[in-house]
């Protein structure tokens, strides 16, 4: 298949008018991009975009970044009221949001959400206890597919795949030869078997789950119980960051707590599934 080059990782196949661009490493895991029926030029221009808007992205949310906005937070809010850019205070605000409609089941801080005072007059982050910090970890990869949904539909691309990492997975358009773009979920501890295959159209997927390598990542706030059991949660709407924020609020949650928090939220399709 006769391929053209395209700056910054990506391929651009004039015969099919496929464009594929990747990441391998961006927000700690891989980024891949797929456009069809589009012409060179226009899949250049958004990913582009995208490219740019995930790079900085992660320098916004790596806590391990002296020079990022959430190691600035983290470092000086304890001592006095910091006061954040814009984008950064409206994603605070959006984590309070969060936290109150998951029954304080997602939380950013890991300990208490309700000691970070955001004070909306003069508009600062400070927090009420020593042992408070940010980690984005369950909301950066959902919060970049919102921004590249974004990007998507101002460049005019109509047909697109989007995968991070195989947890954070976004369909736009359809797949060339159907109607949606379908996913297949293996099982992590049996790569044998295929566990589900979910079609999305205009929808965001959000898996969250234990693997072999990577299990007890995932705690309930305050108790720091972490979640040991063999299962996953597969998670969709059409918000991908409702999506991602979900998928991991569902590992740590009561039967009773997800039927409560799921009123909240336009959920397309949810499922559990025991590994």
């Amino acid at each position: 298949m006769q391929k053209k080059g395209i700056d910054n990782g990506g391929i651009y196949y004039p015969s099919s008018m496929m464009f594929h661009g990747s990441l391998k490493n961006i927000m700690g895991t891989r980024f891949d991009l797929l456009i069809i029926d589009q012409d060179r030029l226009k899949c250049q221009e958004a990913w582009n975009y995208i490219n740019s808007e995930l790079q900085r992205l992660d320098q916004l949310f790596n806590r391990f970044d002296s020079a990022s906005e959430t190691s600035k937070i983290n470092r000086e809010a304890i001592h006095a009221p910091v006061y954040p850019d814009r984008e950064m205070w409206s994603i605070l605000r959006s984590c309070q949001m969060y936290y109150e409609h998951t029954m304080g089941l997602f939380d950013i801080t890991l300990n208490n959400f309700s000691k970070v005072l955001l004070n909306e007059k003069e508009c600062t982050v400070f927090f009420l206890k020593k042992d408070i910090s940010l980690d984005f970890g369950g909301y950066a990869k959902g919060y970049a597919l919102l921004k590249i949904k974004g990007i998507i539909h101002k460049t005019g691309v109509k047909d697109c795949f989007v995968d991070f990492g195989n947890s954070s997975i976004m369909g736009i358009g359809h797949h060339p030869y159907g109607d949606a773009w379908k996913v297949s979920f293996e099982n992590p501890y049996n790569q044998d078997v295929v566990l589900d295959e979910i079609s999305l159209k205009d929808m965001a997927l959000s898996i969250s789950g234990n693997t072999p390598s990577y299990t007890g990542h995932i705690v309930r706030p305050g108790s720091m119980k972490p979640v040991n059991e063999h299962k996953a949660i597969a998670v969709m709407l059409e918000n991908p960051l409702d999506a991602e924020v979900l998928s991991t609020v569902f590992m740590i949650a009561t039967n009773e707590e997800k039927k409560r928090i799921s009123e909240s939220f336009k959920i397309q399709y949810i499922a559990e599934y025991n590994l």
